[in-house]
């Protein structure tokens, strides 16, 4: 997401949801120390296997996790994780709905969003790591990934039957 305009917390989830497709369960739990950085490369980490992202996205990221967390007086006493997409309640991260509707008021379709995400990774990737990076159950990715299985042997089949009965005419 590269629109100034939107605040920095909107772009950042809208360009996980739009790129990874994680549940808004898993994006809103995430912490800083889902980001790992190296020396060329940064990394998020959704579930085991860590996921690489585009420099632009990174910045966004660490720049995001570096904010200072303005939390009440309360919520010091029993100091909790820190959150990327920290909620109204001490301690706790944004709810699901709270992100849902954020995102969608900005005009990022969360459903959308994710099934398009899910779509595009289950044409690239083994089920078990789709299932591991979003987040679904392991019966969940193998559909997805037949779903997006890229198979031309039916729509060619059609397509030389569809010819060989011209050529009959």
């Amino acid at each position: 997401m590269t629109d100034d305009a939107l605040p920095m917390d909107v772009r950042a989830a809208g360009a996980i949801t739009l790129l990874f497709g994680p549940s808004t369960e898993r994006l809103c739990h995430l912490t800083p120390e889902h980001l790992k950085f190296g020396d060329k490369h940064a990394h998020l980490v959704l579930g085991r296997h860590p996921v690489l992202l585009s420099p632009r996205l990174a910045e966004l990221l660490r720049h995001l996790a570096e904010q200072p967390q303005l939390r009440p007086q309360l919520s010091r006493a029993r100091p909790g994780p820190r959150w990327l997409f920290p909620g109204m309640v001490p301690g706790k991260p944004i709810s699901t709905h709270g992100m849902t509707q954020k995102l969608n008021r900005h005009g990022i379709p969360v459903r959308t969003a994710r099934k398009a995400a899910l779509a595009a990774l289950a044409a690239d990737l083994p089920s078990p790591i789709l299932a591991d990076v979003t987040g679904m159950h392991r019966h969940t990715a193998l559909r997805w990934v037949a779903y997006a299985r890229r198979d031309w042997a039916e729509y060619l089949a059609a397509r030389a039957g569809e010819q060989a009965q011209g050529v009959r005419e």
